[in-house]
């Protein structure tokens, strides 16, 4: 796994991440992913916060931009010195664009305006992965899914996630997204020490057809609130993350180009 997150790329990976509904684990699983990914590499990693909202994934990262990915879809930095104080870095070196600044509420994201900021700076990243927000069917979401070079779904590991991610195949499927689910890893996270469904079961059935499917265990490091890093958690946390993390970068190797 450590030889295939190192491989060179031909241009910036774009690694989606995705849930139907809030509180799934989604912006957790960003920053573990993005983190997996920069521990391996010698180049530099990005994640991106892509919810309008106020997002959590600065809040996971323990950093708090101070420049947006607004602000940088209008300057034209020339170099990476200047394109660099547009984004935040952790402690353990990962880098961090976020839509709003300072923890604001934004107005709505166009993908005009994402595609500028992101633009601006993909040179400098062999990899970036996206906190698209919760849900879809928005113009902002499906713009993204069509540029995304693989895509992490995640799903609660409850009955009822279950079924939302079978709703969820099922609306890729019918909208347009069936080569992107070639290059999906479904993730069914779990929030609780004792998951009320058979998760074992729940994989076996999401993975008809030969999807990738992954269980995250419960791990009290993952609890909601604090700033999270892959290297504090338990064994069974952190293997199946980073099986996340590998096969994500995997299927971003079989496109070619956006």
């Amino acid at each position: 796994m450590a030889a295939l997150l190192g491989q060179p790329v031909p241009s910036c990976r774009r690694i989606v991440v995705t849930s139907i509904r809030g509180g799934a684990g989604k912006s957790s699983m960003t920053a573990l992913v993005a983190d997996i990914i920069r521990y391996h590499r010698q180049d530099r990693v990005l994640a991106i916060d892509a919810d309008p909202g106020m997002g959590s994934l600065p809040l996971r990262l323990g950093v708090t931009p101070r420049r947006s990915l607004r602000d940088l879809a209008t300057a034209r930095p020339a170099s990476w010195d200047e394109a660099s104080s547009f984004v935040a870095r952790t402690p353990q070196g990962l880098w961090l664009m976020s839509c709003n600044a300072g923890g604001e509420i934004g107005d709505e994201l166009d993908f005009a305006e994402f595609e500028a900021g992101t633009g601006r700076v993909s040179r400098y990243f062999s990899t970036s992965v996206v906190d698209c927000g919760a849900g879809l069917v928005t113009r902002l979401h499906k713009k993204i899914l069509s540029t995304a070079h693989a895509q992490v779904f995640v799903a609660p590991g409850t009955a009822d996630g279950a079924l939302s991610a079978r709703a969820a195949l099922r609306w890729f499927g019918e909208n347009g997204y069936v080569s992107l689910l070639a290059r999906t890893v479904i993730v069914l996270a779990a929030h609780t020490p004792n998951p009320d469904t058979d998760l074992e079961r729940a994989r076996h059935i999401l993975a008809a057809g030969g999807r990738s499917v992954e269980i995250v265990p419960y791990d009290r490091h993952l609890a909601p609130g604090i700033t999270i890093s892959a290297e504090r958690l338990g064994a069974a946390a952190r293997t199946a993350a980073v099986r996340v993390a590998a096969q994500a970068f995997a299927h971003s190797l079989d496109r070619t180009a956006p």
